[in-house]
C-alpha cells in the first residue's frame, strides 16, 4: 500500500512538473513574441523619426529665407507631413519608453511632439493655404513668403537643425532617403534609443509650445 501511494505521489508531482514547465515554456514563448513585437514597432517609429528629421534638414538648408523668396509647394507639403511624422512617432516612442518602465516623466517630456505638432499646423494654414489644422495637401506650385514666415521658417530650420545633430550623433549611419544600414536591434538593447529621446526632448524642451503657431 505503501509503495502504491508512493507510486502515486511521484506521478502526479511528475504530472504537475511537466505542467509547470509546459506553462513556463508557453510564457517565455508569449514573452519572446512581445518582445520581437515590440522591438519591430519600436525600429519601425525610430526609423521614420530619424528619416523625417534628416529629411526636413535637407529641404531647410536650400533655401535663404528672405522676405519675398519662394518656397516650392512640393518643399512646403513635405515638410508638413514630415513634421507630422515626427510628432507622432515621438509620441509613440515616448508612450512605449513610459510603458516599459524606461524613464520617468521628469527625465523626458512631450514636448518635441508638440512643438512638431506646432510647426505642422503653421505650415498647413499659414504657408500652405489650407483651413484644416494639419492638412498638408498641395496648393499652389510656390509660395512667396512673407516677413513673419521667412522669419518663423528660419527658426524652425535652426530647431530641426539641432534635432538632425543629436539624431546623427546616435545614428550616424542615417540618411535623408532612409535607414536601411541601421541595426536597429543593437540600438534598441543598448537602450540607445532612450538616450536620444532624453536629448531630443532636453533640446526641445527650450522651444515654447504655441511658439510657431497662434
Amino acid at each position: 500500500m505503501s509503495n502504491k501511494r508512493c507510486t502515486m505521489l511521484i506521478a502526479v508531482t511528475s504530472m504537475l512538473l511537466l505542467i509547470c514547465m509546459f506553462l513556463l515554456y508557453k510564457t517565455v514563448q508569449e514573452n519572446q513574441r512581445y518582445e520581437k513585437f515590440i522591438s519591430t514597432q519600436l525600429s519601425e517609429s525610430l526609423s521614420a523619426l530619424v528619416t523625417a528629421i534628416l529629411a526636413n534638414d535637407e529641404i531647410l538648408q536650400q533655401y535663404n529665407l528672405s522676405e519675398g523668396e519662394n518656397l516650392l509647394s512640393e518643399h512646403a507639403t513635405n515638410l508638413c507631413a514630415n513634421f507630422t511624422t515626427v510628432s507622432t512617432t515621438y509620441n509613440h516612442l515616448l508612450n512605449a519608453a513610459l510603458h516599459l518602465n524606461k524613464v520617468n516623466n521628469a527625465e523626458i517630456n512631450p514636448v518635441l511632439g508638440n512643438v512638431a505638432q506646432d510647426i505642422t499646423f503653421f505650415l498647413a494654414r499659414s504657408v500652405i493655404g489650407n483651413d484644416l489644422l494639419g492638412d498638408c495637401s498641395l496648393g499652389e506650385t510656390s509660395i512667396s513668403l512673407d516677413t513673419v514666415q521667412s522669419q518663423k521658417i528660419a527658426e524652425i530650420r535652426e530647431l530641426n537643425n539641432q534635432w538632425s545633430g543629436i539624431v546623427k550623433k546616435y545614428v550616424p549611419e542615417a540618411t535623408a532617403i532612409g535607414v536601411s544600414d541601421v541595426d536597429w536591434n543593437d540600438m534598441i538593447n543598448d537602450k540607445m534609443w532612450i538616450q536620444l529621446l532624453e536629448e531630443l526632448s532636453g533640446d526641445a524642451g527650450q522651444s515654447g509650445i504655441n511658439h510657431f503657431f497662434n
